[in-house]
């Protein structure tokens, strides 16, 4: 395979499984992304392994034009998956700290006292006066 045919071949790939991904975010299934992360690392390896010297292939080969094309759908491939994967990871976030939250609220300096019983609701009604004096 002549070193062309490896560079579309690779970024062809590489563009399908970025597609994939990004149909699998928005449709919520979350654990494709999982179970794509092996193969876009392998890909990206490959990617390197054939750009290692890109100047033959995007400028010097009768099929630059259509690799340069190809690279530049990929590119925004790679921004549009960048983007979902980013909002995706700030969502996680949010909840994450949401759910810290309703721990805190919940754990002993919440809702329930160091007794395990609750906590009266206002401050006023659990202090007592000593009225002896």
């Amino acid at each position: 395979m002549s070193n062309m045919t490896a560079a579309v071949t690779v970024v062809d790939r590489l563009s399908r499984l970025l597609r994939d991904e990004i149909a699998a975010i928005t449709a919520g299934k979350l654990g494709v992304v999982n179970e794509l992360f092996p193969e876009k690392q392998e890909l990206l390896s490959q990617v390197e392994e054939v750009f290692a010297a890109p100047r033959p292939l995007l400028e010097d080969h009768p099929r630059s034009a259509e690799l340069r094309h190809k690279l530049e759908e990929m590119r925004e491939l790679i921004a549009q998956d960048f983007a979902l994967l980013e909002k995706m990871t700030e969502a996680t976030g949010a909840v994450i700290e949401e759910l810290d939250r309703i721990r805190d609220r919940h754990s002993l300096s919440g809702i329930y006292g160091p007794d395990g019983a609750k906590r009266p609701k206002t401050v006023a009604s659990s202090q007592h006066f000593d009225t002896s004096l």
